[in-house]
């Protein structure tokens, strides 16, 4: 079986002790053939050295800062983190695409079920379920956020099996693409954009390339927290908040 290469790419916002369950993941994963791409939309470059230092081959690993203040964000009409991230998969020798927020984490045997979902068929990107967990008080590996036990306002987006259309369905924790779907479609992330950018890109493979399949696996851990950017939102406190 062909031994796919998968790019991650964490996106970060001034986040420096939950970011490291995302980390942590990523140094477990039982699967080699990776590199990772750490775009920290912060407006600095304070998290360098310890991203850097972290201890991954250095050979593996890029981080790139959008050196861009939250003023001049709100100015611009949103992050440019979409335009970071396309030049990151067209700049990579990748097969498939994955995308990490900095609040969440992923599966150890993640990658080895995605290498044998694409590789068993010509699907061009599919979803995954997730597990919650709370960054705050627990590290990913302990989560005890669950439906019987929450101890935040419980999320449910693994209510689906079949094919789906995910735009504002699933996560943007939960989709995989192929970069040559998307180099030869087209389909990019918005910019400037701060918000939705998972729904707006998958909205956009859906019209071009039909329904997202289920890839039959628990993929990634998902930060579920009073701080995220969702709940910000909702509760008027702004995009750009610490």
């Amino acid at each position: 079986m062909e031994n796919l290469k998968f790019e991650l790419i964490i996106a970060y916002y001034k986040r420096p002790k939950i970011v490291r369950n995302a980390l942590d993941s990523i140094m477990n994963v039982n699967y080699n053939n990776w590199h990772l791409t750490f775009i920290d939309d912060s407006g600095d470059d304070a998290f360098k050295d310890t991203f850097l230092n972290y201890g991954f081959d250095k050979n593996k690993i890029i981080y790139t800062p959008i050196l861009m203040s939250d003023d001049e964000k709100t100015k611009n009409g949103g992050s440019m983190f979409g335009k970071y991230v396309n030049e990151s998969i067209l700049n990579s020798d990748c097969d498939i695409v994955i995308l990490i927020c900095d609040d969440d984490a992923v599966d150890s045997e993640y990658l080895n079920t995605l290498n044998k979902f694409y590789n068993n068929s010509n699907e061009v990107w599919g979803y995954c379920h997730i597990k919650y967990f709370n960054p705050n008080i627990e590290n990913y590996k302990a989560s005890k956020l669950t439906p019987e036990n929450p101890n935040l306002n419980y999320p449910f987006m693994n209510g689906n099996t079949g094919p789906i259309n995910p735009h504002f369905n699933v996560d943007s924790s939960q989709v995989t693409f192929r970069k040559k779907a998307m180099v030869d479609g087209n389909v990019w992330y918005p910019f400037p954009q701060t918000l939705n950018l998972d729904a707006s890109i998958f909205i956009k493979m859906f019209n071009k390339y039909g329904l997202c399949k289920f890839t039959d696996c628990y993929g990634q851990y998902k930060g579920w927290f009073e701080d995220q950017l969702g709940v910000r939102v909702r509760s008027k406190k702004g995009e750009y908040t610490e």
